[in-house]
């Protein structure tokens, strides 16, 4: 497996954003449980640790309150949704205030009780662990998770008149964890990178057709189905299909060969693309036919969206340079298009054969052109554009 760091392609990096989130949330919440658990452990274990007297006890447990109050601000927000924070934040707020606490109990430990101060150094390891773990993501997080906290902890040291140099050696063990959770959050984080690239890749193989880049049918259905569930809800909401066949594709194939013919479909992706608004979606439905997904459209536009495919398909030939025959191959080519616009009655079915009987009619009516099919008489034609 390769640890070598990758970049996010700008296609996914919006689910990027979404997958990094959502595993910063569930991190969030497990975090927030873990450090509630060890603060207690630690409290409820005074005597058997041999802590310190009452009285110290008590400003150690003020010095404790920000860790407690930044954990049950996080469980509050996961239970209940308020606060509406990002995760970072709850994740940041939680490594600062641990932080915080944890150095704080040092340097009580070292002015009043010096002679146990390794057990708060063991304390500190674990804290220094748990914080690189928990949201440092590079140089900028840890400034603000190590190096902002450990310089407020030199001052307050100098203004009590704690000598630094004897707390050296209680503090090699917690720098030397410091680096090992370095590495260790690095680590994830790349490795979470991997993961979701692998992820994406695969998804994006299981939904895109290879030759044309274009979605299948896999992919392409359940948007259909989708966009039937919102027109119903939303009864305004209006969407069309156009289904299209290249005309006469079986000729080029068997005159030209078929990498011609790959080349033909992978240049009719990229004009059927020119002529779409980014909302619309379109899939290559099987061999030289292609599904087109309107939404927000009603008969009206679709018919003027197929003037544009039309258009774009019948005014350029698509051209090559045949090696073989030292000649360019150049082809006309057509494509013949049906049209379906939704209705109450519709299912993803009946809505697609509609656009399917269109285009059936296109083809005998001559090719190179459109047929529309209205919902209350399937098989007869409705408007035409030739």
């Amino acid at each position: 497996m390769r640890l070598s760091d990758l970049n996010i392609p700008r296609k996914w990096q919006t689910a990027y954003l979404c997958y990094q989130e959502r595993t910063e949330r569930i991190f969030a919440f497990y975090s927030a449980w873990l450090i509630l658990t060890t603060l207690l452990a630690y409290l409820f274990s005074r005597e058997l640790r041999g802590a310190p007297s009452p009285e110290l006890w008590s400003m150690a447990s003020l010095i404790r309150a920000p860790a407690y109050f930044s954990v049950i601000i996080t469980l509050l927000a996961h239970y209940t949704g308020v606060p509406n924070w990002r995760p970072k934040v709850f994740l940041r707020m939680m490594s600062l205030s641990l932080m915080f606490s944890i150095l704080g109990l040092f340097l009580i430990y070292a002015k009043y009780w010096p002679e146990a101060l390794s057990q708060v150094s063991e304390g500190l390891m674990i804290s220094f662990f748990g914080v690189t773990l928990l949201a440092t993501r590079g140089t900028r997080d840890w400034v603000i998770q190590f190096l902002t906290p450990l310089i407020l902890f030199v001052f307050v040291a100098v203004l009590v008149e704690v000598p630094l140099i004897s707390l050296t050696p209680f503090l090699f063990g917690p720098s030397v964890m410091l680096l090992i959770g370095l590495v260790v959050s690095e680590i994830m984080r790349r490795l979470g990178k991997h993961q979701f690239l692998s992820e994406q890749e695969m998804k994006e193989l299981a939904t895109t057709d290879q030759l044309t880049g274009l979605l299948n049918r896999h992919a392409f259905l359940p948007m259909v189905r989708h966009a039937i569930s919102r027109a119903r809800r939303e009864k305004r909401e209006r969407f069309c299909l156009i289904i299209g066949d290249l005309d006469h594709f079986k000729t080029v194939n068997d005159t030209y060969g078929h990498d011609f013919g790959d080349l033909v479909l992978r240049e009719t992706a990229v004009r059927l693309g020119a002529s779409l608004r980014q909302q619309d979606a379109v899939c290559r439905w099987g061999g030289e036919e292609f599904l087109i997904l309107l939404p927000a459209t009603d008969l009206d536009g679709a018919m003027e969206v197929a003037r544009k495919i039309l258009a774009a398909m019948s005014d350029t030939p698509v051209q090559c340079k045949d090696a073989e025959r030292c000649q360019e191959i150049s082809v006309q080519q057509t494509i013949s298009l049906g049209l379906a616009c939704f209705t109450e009655e519709d299912s993803p079915e009946s809505l697609i054969a509609r656009a399917d009987q269109g285009l059936y009619e296109a083809k005998a009516a001559g090719r190179n052109r459109v047929r529309s099919i209205p919902a209350s008489r399937g098989l007869e034609a409705g408007s035409s554009l030739g």
